[in-house]
């Protein structure tokens, strides 16, 4: 009777389990409008554009402009913050042009800013491409797919489409994996037969391949209609101010720092924030990932080293294993989730560290993985179970403050550890095509990694700093562990204060 009981909850689960993954995404995009498809065609062109050249950014500095891997992992560093700062500052544009103009804009600027670092030879212009143009057509484009499927979807439907925004992502991170290792193994000399011309490089083939994408997205962008405002209410915590003059903006900013000081009043909200500090070497594992795995990997296994499609590990195991995550542990607090699921990913690093082969590579990215698909989706349900109802919007930007600074010292950190303890070869890694690095390397055959690339001493210490996350969270656990619950009201404030007001 119990093994016929056990049986039929298995069954019961396994058809929740289809009907959450399989049929209700499903169902959304049968009944969607041309915009909703466009929004994920869009996000699949721009996620596919990031994602590829991340992960040959500091190679392209270094290679083709001659920097130095601590002055590359610094400049690496400084486009995440500028796109984060942009970002910030952005947020009312896009309110006041509209869904349309700004993906328009935004892909306007992104296609010719990547034409720019194609094709340029000046590391001047190649600086002002980075920390300027391109970061704020990253961060325009990015935010307005969000507001257009928040503008598209009905409430009850937005979870769903959601998940399948990010799982247009993660599609377009394993494409972008595949396509580099592709595009630098198969034309190693380039498209170019001309050896003096740009393209004669395989990593700016890689570069022209996300102006391919973003001119794509310009193009679908162009036959989007705007989007008007949903009239439910739901304006996610912000006031927009439309007349009034001058009284009427004196109260916007009266009544955000009436909020900002109700938010700074609860408690919920320094518990989140512990952990955003707490977790951010966490999520910085990732930036490594981008910018020193690549760079480790030519000067470890030599210049055909795929590290493209190890890299492409990590979203399809999120792809798989998201879902069947999410469906077995509807139950489990989101604090619980992201502590264990963090431990794991902490103590992938030291996997490389042990393992430098490609078994060992492997295996680091796949334990990363494993880590990612428990914390990683519950990190946002967290957030807006902190945030105090209608201070969503000043909560999560009080938030946003450790994150913008961590930035800029993770790229400084790969990069001093590559030049320490993974140099590049004299005259870069890869001055001929098929060549393997001059670091001793063993060409690509998977073998030990050569006598001048220390990867227990680079891993090592990228696991140490990573570890702080988990064992922070440890620390503090018994003030911790109750954030996350609930809905973030007053009733967690520290002084008993009302928090006074909201957005509206």
């Amino acid at each position: 009777r119990d093994s016929g009981c056990g049986a039929d909850k298995a069954w019961r689960a396994s058809g929740t389990m289809w009907e959450s993954v399989v049929r209700r995404p499903l169902r959304l995009l049968k009944t969607a409008p041309r915009e909703l498809w466009l929004v994920y065609v869009l996000k699949a062109l721009d996620s596919y554009g990031y994602f590829a050249l991340s992960e040959v950014f500091t190679m392209l500095l270094s290679d083709e402009f001659g920097v130095s891997d601590t002055v590359a992992g610094a400049v690496y560093g400084g486009w995440g913050t500028a796109i984060t700062l942009y970002g910030i500052l952005t947020g009312t544009l896009i309110d006041a042009m509209g869904v349309r103009t700004s993906l328009v804009a935004s892909y306007a600027l992104q296609t010719a800013s990547r034409l720019v670092l194609v094709y340029t030879r000046s590391i001047s212009l190649a600086y002002a491409v980075i920390f300027f143009v391109q970061p704020l057509a990253s961060s325009w484009g990015a935010p307005v797919l969000t507001i257009a499927i928040k503008r598209l979807v009905r409430d009850a439907d937005r979870t769903v489409s959601f998940g399948l925004f990010y799982a247009m992502m993660n599609v377009a991170a394993l494409l972008s994996g595949f396509a580099i290792d592709a595009l630098r193994l198969g034309l190693p000399r380039g498209i170019s037969s001309d050896e003096s011309s740009p393209l004669a490089s395989p990593v700016r083939v890689v570069v022209l391949s996300t102006v391919a994408t973003s001119l794509g997205a310009l193009c679908v962008s162009w036959r989007f209609r705007d989007l008007p405002h949903r009239g439910d209410g739901g304006g996610g915590g912000v006031t927009v101010v439309t007349a009034g003059g001058v009284g009427a903006v004196s109260a916007w900013r009266t009544q955000c720092a009436e909020n900002a000081r109700g938010v700074l009043r609860n408690r919920r909200f320094w518990q989140f924030l512990a952990m955003a500090v707490f977790t951010l070497n966490l999520k910085q594992i990732f930036r490594h990932m981008d910018a020193t795995f690549p760079k480790f990997a030519v000067r470890a296994f030599g210049c055909d080293a795929p590290f493209g499609s190890i890299y492409a590990i990590n979203p399809a195991m999120i792809i798989l294993g998201v879902p069947v995550v999410a469906a077995a542990t509807p139950n489990v607090r989101h604090f619980d989730m992201i502590f264990r699921g963090g431990w794991i990913t902490a103590l992938s690093p030291f996997i490389l560290a042990w393992r430098q082969t490609y078994g060992g590579a492997c295996a680091f990215v796949t334990v990363l993985s494993l880590g990612e698909m428990v914390w990683s989706p519950r990190w946002y349900d967290y957030t807006m179970a902190c945030a105090p109802p209608g201070k969503e919007g000043v909560f999560g930007a009080l938030a946003l403050a450790p994150v913008f600074a961590a930035k800029l010292p993770t790229g400084l950190l790969g990069g001093y550890l590559l030049q320490t303890h993974c140099p590049a070869a004299p005259g870069g890694d890869c001055p001929a095509p098929g060549r393997a690095a001059a670091n001793g390397g063993d060409g690509g055959d998977g073998g030990e990694v050569g006598t001048r690339c220390d990867g227990r001493a680079l891993w090592g210490t990228i696991g140490l700093v990573t570890l702080t996350s988990p064992v922070l969270i440890a620390v503090f656990h018994r003030w911790l562990r109750d954030s996350g619950d609930g809905d973030g009201e007053t009733d967690g404030e520290t002084d008993g204060g009302g928090g006074g007001g909201g957005f509206v």
